[in-house]
């Protein structure tokens, strides 16, 4: 059977994750695509229902018989309610809000993202995150929902490997790391801010980037141990934040 009525009971049910506010009450997500489907599925994250269109019968198939999902086809108009994807690739699925254990270890590197509210952004810092071993990433509250569709695709699956922290204080968790010997560096243009080729990334240590256009509060900044910069041409103001979270990233990764 393939669900051809745009108004179906289910999929204006689905549709509605879409909205944060009905993800955070159903704890449930909607994902799209075959490549993040593949990583859920590998990420053990519960698969609830899969939706495909005719095409992808095969793939639909082989991905409901691994992880035990309900599956349903559809049009290719109905399917085009539950993404927001420009070209998508004709799958999605709805998968369980996975209950993380928050565990920070000793000596790890621990990136604070402090009101970063564009998702495409919050999605490339989870994505380098991943890339260059970054311990664990916080999320204050205020930033992008990470499960949210726009930071699923930007994140690439990363949202299921990485030990993600959402919904917190910003200046509660910069304290709590100092209490256990963390080294916390606020990045940002501070008198007395150090370049970051002369920052001490190494043993356990964390860096907070602020929003996108208004960066970190001097509340914020004194909380912390010292400010770092990035160096760059004279002429330029400033690098986006995905872009600045990923630069310090790659320092840890290959000095620390």
């Amino acid at each position: 059977m393939v669900i051809t009525s745009r108004k179906n009971e289910l999929i204006t049910r689905i549709c509605k994750l879409k909205d944060k506010k009905h993800r955070d009450a159903t704890g449930l997500f909607l994902l799209c695509g075959k490549k993040l489907l593949g990583e859920a599925v590998s990420s053990d994250i519960k698969i609830k229902y899969i939706f495909a269109v005719e095409k992808n019968k095969e793939t639909a198939e082989k991905a409901a018989d691994l992880c035990g999902a309900e599956l349903f086809y559809t049009s290719e108009d109905v399917f085009s309610r539950l993404t927001d994807e420009q070209s998508p690739d004709g799958i999605c699925a709805v998968a369980e809000i996975p209950k993380r254990v928050h565990t920070i270890e000793d000596g790890s590197f621990v990136l604070i993202c402090d009101s970063l509210s564009d998702p495409g952004n919050a999605g490339a810092v989870l994505r380098s995150a991943r890339a260059f071993g970054a311990g664990t990433v916080i999320f204050s509250a205020g930033c992008a929902d990470i499960y949210s569709q726009k930071v699923l695709r930007g994140a690439m699956g990363a949202v299921f490997k990485n030990n993600v922290i959402t919904g917190t204080d910003t200046e509660s968790v910069i304290a709590k790391l100092r209490q256990r010997g963390f080294r916390v560096y606020a990045a940002a243009l501070h008198t007395d801010a150090v370049p970051l080729k002369a920052a001490d990334l190494s043993g356990g240590c964390a860096v907070v980037i602020g929003n996108e256009g208004h960066g970190l509060s001097k509340e914020t900044v004194s909380a912390c141990d010292g400010a770092l910069f990035i160096e760059m041409e004279p002429l330029c103001e400033s690098l986006n934040a995905a872009v600045a979270a990923s630069v310090i990233l790659y320092k840890r990764y290959t000095e620390g």
